[in-house]
C-alpha cells in the first residue's frame, strides 16, 4: 500500500482547533479532505470546474500555465495554484517534461458566521473568500516541508495501517499543511489578477453566491435567499450562476451536496442519515433517492464498496465540453 492510499484511507475530517477559552457563539470549523493525489507527469487537461476546493503544488520538474476563466498564469517548480468551487480552470504544459503535481481536494465547513468566530475559523474563511488569489510562491518552503513530512510519515511501513499513532501524526501534519496552504492562498505573497482584468461586479457576485452555497449546504438554499444575500434579483442570479458555473443554481446546489456527501461517506463514520442532514437532506429516503440517481448506487453501497459501485464517469465528448462540472 503506497503513501497516497494510506492517506486516502484516513478519516477525512480535520477539525480546526480553537484557542483555549476562545470564541463565543461558534462551534469552530472543519476541513473535509476529499482526495490526495500525485502525478509524476500530468498531461494537459480540459477546461473544467469542481464543486470543492483544490490546491496543487508543482513538483521538481515541468512548467506551463494555469488558465483561469481563459486567463493564463505561468507556473513552474515550487509554485502553488488554487481552484475554488465553480471556477473554470485548466492546466497546460509548456512542453516536455510534463509537470509533476501534488494536489489535495477538500470541502470547508463553517458554523454560521458570527462575531464569535475563533481565530482559526476566521483564518480559513479569509482563505475561502480570497477569490483573486490564483497562484502563489511557497515563500519560506513551509508548504513543501509539510508535504514532505506527510509523505515520509505515510510512506513508513512500520506504523500499522489505521493505527492511532499514525492517524494522530498524519492528522497533525495535514493540519499544518492546510494552514500553510491557506496562508499562501489568502496572503500578500500571492499573484492576483492585474487591475485591468479584475473581476467585474457580476463575476464577484457569482463568486459570492457560490461561496454562500458551499458555506450553507446543510440547510435549504432557495434561490431568492441566495439572490438577496448577494444583492441581485432571482432571475439575474440564475443567469449569473449559469454563466459562472455552467449550470442552473438547483443543479449546482445538488451537485455540491452530493459531492460533499461522497466525501463524508468515504472519509467519516457518520451514519447515513447524519450525512444526509449535513448536506441538506433532512429526509434520509429523499437523500438516498437523490444520491442513487446521481451516483448510480445507494449511499450504503457506495460506502461499503469505497466508491467502486458508483456509475463510471462519462468520458469523451461530454467531458470535453468547456466548463464541465466534475
Amino acid at each position: 500500500m503506497d503513501w497516497l492510499e494510506r492517506l486516502n484511507r484516513l478519516p477525512g475530517r480535520i477539525a480546526l482547533p480553537r484557542e483555549a477559552g476562545g470564541g463565543t457563539g461558534s462551534l469552530g470549523g472543519a476541513v473535509d479532505i476529499a482526495h490526495w493525489a500525485h502525478s509524476l507527469h500530468l498531461p494537459d487537461n480540459v477546461p473544467h470546474r469542481h464543486a470543492y476546493f483544490e490546491v496543487c503544488r508543482v513538483g521538481a520538474r515541468g512548467q506551463g500555465q494555469y488558465r483561469v476563466e481563459g486567463t493564463p498564469h505561468e507556473i513552474g517548480p515550487g509554485d502553488l495554484f488554487f481552484s475554488r468551487p465553480g471556477v473554470l480552470h485548466q492546466i497546460v504544459n509548456a512542453g516536455p517534461p510534463l509537470m509533476e503535481l501534488f494536489w489535495v481536494t477538500f470541502h470547508l465547513q463553517f458554523p454560521a458566521e458570527s462575531p464569535g468566530d475563533d481565530a482559526m475559523t476566521a483564518f480559513f474563511r479569509r482563505f475561502a473568500g480570497a477569490s483573486e488569489t490564483l497562484v502563489a510562491s511557497d515563500t519560506g518552503g513551509s508548504v513543501r516541508a509539510a508535504w514532505d513530512a506527510l509523505y515520509a510519515t505515510a510512506s513508513e511501513t512500520s506504523a500499522p495501517l489505521g493505527g492511532p499513532i499514525f492517524a494522530a501524526q498524519a492528522n497533525a501534519l495535514i493540519l499544518a499543511l492546510l494552514i500553510a496552504l491557506a496562508a499562501a492562498g489568502g496572503g500578500a505573497e500571492s499573484v492576483t489578477l492585474p487591475p485591468e482584468t479584475t473581476p467585474d461586479a457580476d463575476e464577484k457576485a457569482g463568486q459570492r453566491a457560490v461561496q454562500f452555497i458551499h458555506d450553507n449546504l446543510g440547510r435549504p438554499l432557495p434561490v431568492p435567499e441566495i439572490a438577496a444575500r448577494v444583492g441581485l434579483s432571482p432571475r439575474h442570479l440564475t443567469r449569473l450562476v449559469i454563466r459562472f458555473t455552467g449550470v442552473p443554481p438547483a443543479v449546482y446546489i445538488e451537485t455540491a451536496r452530493i459531492q460533499r456527501a461522497r466525501t463524508l461517506l468515504l472519509r467519516t463514520d457518520d451514519p447515513i442519515k447524519q450525512v444526509g442532514t449535513l448536506v441538506g437532506y433532512e429526509d434520509v429516503h429523499h437523500f438516498t433517492r437523490v444520491f442513487s440517481r446521481t451516483v448510480g448506487c445507494p449511499p450504503g453501497v457506495f460506502r461499503r464498496t469505497r466508491g467502486s459501485a458508483a456509475a463510471p464517469v462519462k468520458r469523451g465528448s461530454e467531458i470535453q465540453t468547456p466548463g464541465t462540472l466534475i
